[in-house]
This record gives structure tokens, sequence and C-alpha cells, in this order.
């Protein structure tokens, strides 16, 4: 079970993750389904940038392609098969280098309250993109409950990738925390959540 909600976060960011595009919408959601063999429910926002641009390493005649720093979305998994009923944070970035990042609490994220909390991440090892010659590594972290409304009241200021002997900070502007936010909540919400009234 944890597998389709993975291949299905790897499509979007895979598909979507260097299409230039605007901030979403409040509430558009790249999937929200029931699965009719199963009855597996997903929510996922749309996938939105993060960070700044910079260059990749597919080469064009006018120099390096230039790319989004990360791209992240918020989902919600639900099914009575495995009993999963949780909520995801999950981050696709761009790395010059092959990088390790094994299971643990290897992603942190800062709120505005300057507080900042680790999330459990599964393991990846990156998939080759063609687009930027560059490998793209899938960040999973299941969010708790106390998290999301912490991710639902603050603005998350930056997002910390731990791999093995490498950080990577992201740091979002105004209006990627604006909506990122925004997309906790929406998910929240078609999930059937109140995070703004616990």
């Amino acid at each position: 079970m944890m597998k389709k909600i993975f291949s299905y976060l790897l499509l979007i960011g895979t598909l979507g993750f260097l299409l230039p595009q605007a901030l979403q919408a409040q509430c558009e959601f790249a999937a929200d389904t029931i699965d009719p063999f199963d009855s597996t429910r997903l929510i996922i926002s749309k996938p939105m940038p993060i960070g700044l641009l910079i260059p990749s390493l597919y080469e064009t005649v006018d120099g390096p392609k230039i790319i989004e720093e990360a791209e992240v979305a918020f989902s919600f998994m639900e099914g009575d098969v495995d009993n999963i009923n949780s909520f995801f944070l999950t981050i696709a970035t761009p790395e010059y280098d092959f990088q390790k990042i094994e299971a643990g609490r290897n992603v942190i994220i800062a709120f505005e309250d300057t507080s900042a909390v680790q999330l459990l991440n599964y393991p990846d090892r990156g998939v080759f993109s063609k687009e930027t010659n560059m490998r793209i590594y899938q960040h999973t972290c299941i969010v708790p409950i106390d998290v999301l409304y912490r991710m639902a009241g603050y603005d998350i200021l930056g997002i910390r990738i731990r791999y093995e002997g490498k950080k990577r900070t992201i740091m979002l502007n105004e209006a990627q925390q604006k909506a990122l936010r925004q997309a906790v909540i929406c998910a929240s919400e078609a999930a059937g959540f109140s995070p703004l009234n616990p």
C-alpha cells in the first residue's frame, strides 16, 4: 500500500518537477481519488515549487537549463487494507551528486515561531532525470497530527534535508510559505480534519 502512494507521488514529481509553474490556486489537488479495488483514499495537493532557481547540469546553447530548487506536495492516505491513515509531506529535490538518505528523522522543518520539527522519512536513492542530467530525490515524510496542526497554524520558513555526509537547506519565500500552508489546510479539510480548530 505504501508503494502506491510513493509511486503516485514519484509520477507526479517526475512529470511535473521542472515545468514552469505559478503558485497554485487555493484547494487544487493533483489527486482526490478512491481506489475501486481496495477503497484506499488518496488526496494529494498539486506540487508547488519552493526555494530558488538553480542551474541544472543540462546544457543548452544559452548555458545551463535553469530549474526549481525543489518541489513540495502534501498528501493524505486512508485505507482499510493496511490500516493506513496518515498525512505525508513530500519534497522532490534535484542533486548534482549521488546522495544517500536512509530511513530516519532526516528532514527538519523550521517554522515562523522559531521552532523546528524533525520528520520521519523513507529512504531514497533518487531517479536520474534526462531533463536536468541530475538525480531527483523524493523525500517522503510522515506528518503526525500535532505537526499537522502546527503546519496549518504557522508558516514553514525552511526545510533541511540531511543526507549521509551532507546537509541541504531550502528556504521558502513568503508566497511559497503561504501556498504550502494553504495546501496543508486544503488537504486536511478534504480528509475530514479541521486543522485550524482541533
